[in-house]
């Protein structure tokens, strides 16, 4: 392979762009969130249960954002410089009522729209008729010319029977794998960067299928999102789902060896394995669907709420600690022991060759060379 980017549409900025947004004070990217329903029950998933949702009693949720709260953090995250909204969660998007004139609302204000989804809907024509009004084909296709978008779509498992087992749900897979079918007819990954992506937890079921899967980035022309465990709620409760620090180095050591067999770039280790590094922490924050506001997913310090706060006086109290760099690599993930910083150290050295587990990443305006946000 020849000029190939290291990443995604709208989760992609070049150095100039970073140092830009922080000379400033613009926010890049948006994490957010649209609903709470999910016909999955992923074995990692980090929203399945929250204690950050819940009013200091387990059975008692916070309320949802409504409808007008939701459209007023889009208004305030376009007047703040946001790039990129990146739709990951509460639950499966897709099958929200509100999902097609959310987007449209995004889109209008000339900001891209990064979707996660299962691929529940998109691959299942009756449901999607039902829930949109459009088949699956039709629904790809406006999100592909319509709307812009980029759409990342889970992959734990090539094999059925294993990607049903670890989300819960029978029959799963084959209606993921027409979606993901879908969205390559429809051109999702021809373009330059590519606008598909590929989401990947890894863990001790799926292990053995990891660069199997990883293949696809040439096979396929698209972006994936290699991550081990989060420290969240999930990751406790399910203690035998987590892989070894052996086999999370071996694991580091063959995606960034298919990276370099394959021409693609990187100049540091990245929590996404074999992507570019995160820069959510220093560019980005993450609102929840009940409207609390925290640096990025895997973080559980409330820095606020957008709806006793506006989102621009919450991210100017961040910017002004300036607690996080543009580019890290996971506190979160080190502080927790899920990626010790030494075991960071070393694959840096030995992969890279520079000591220490971030620092600035690309050269001017090489988008070879640019960095992801979480």
């Amino acid at each position: 392979m020849s000029n190939v980017i290291n990443g995604i549409q709208g989760w992609l900025f070049s150095p100039s762009e970073v140092a830009a947004a922080n000379r400033d004070g613009h926010m890049l990217t948006l994490d957010y969130e649209l609903g709470d329903t999910c016909p999955l029950e992923c074995v990692y998933c980090f929203r399945y249960f929250d204690s950050r949702d819940n009013n200091g009693v387990a059975a008692k949720k916070k309320p949802l954002l409504d409808g007008a709260q939701w459209h007023s953090v889009v208004d305030q995250a376009a007047e703040l410089g946001v790039r990129s909204i990146k739709l990951i969660g509460g639950g499966e998007i897709t099958q929200e009522k509100d999902f097609i004139p959310c987007l449209e609302y995004i889109a209008q204000h000339n900001i891209i729209v990064v979707l996660f989804t299962s691929g529940t809907v998109l691959g299942n024509d009756e449901l999607c008729r039902h829930l949109h009004g459009v088949d699956g084909r039709q629904l790809a296709t406006w999100l592909h010319e319509k709307v812009g978008a980029s759409v990342f779509i889970k992959m734990d498992a090539l094999d059925r029977n294993l990607q049903d087992e670890i989300v819960g749900r029978p029959g799963y897979a084959v209606v993921r794998d027409r979606a993901f079918q879908l969205l390559m007819d429809v051109g999702f990954n021809k373009h330059m960067p590519t606008r598909l992506g590929l989401e990947v937890n890894v863990g001790r079921r799926n292990l053995h299928e990891i660069m199997d899967i990883y293949a696809l980035r040439t096979k396929c022309k698209v972006y994936e999102d290699v991550v081990v465990s989060m420290p969240c709620d999930s990751y406790y409760r399910h203690t035998d789902y987590d892989i070894t620090l052996k086999q999370k180095r071996e694991l580091y050591e063959r995606i960034y060896a298919f990276n370099k067999q394959h021409g693609i770039p990187f100049e540091h280790i990245s929590p996404f394995m074999g992507g570019l590094e995160c820069s959510q922490l220093g560019n980005g924050l993450y609102v929840t669907n009940r409207g609390d506001v925290y640096h990025c997913p895997g973080a559980f310090e409330r820095l606020g709420s957008v709806k006793t706060a506006p989102l621009r006086s919450i991210w100017s109290r961040f910017t002004q600690a300036r607690q996080y760099s543009s580019h890290y690599f996971c506190p979160f993930r080190e502080q927790t022991g899920i990626l010790p910083t030494p075991l960071i150290q070393e694959l840096e050295r030995e992969l890279v060759g520079t000591r220490g587990s971030g620092g600035a990443s690309g050269s001017a305006d090489n988008p070879a060379s640019a960095s992801a946000s979480e």
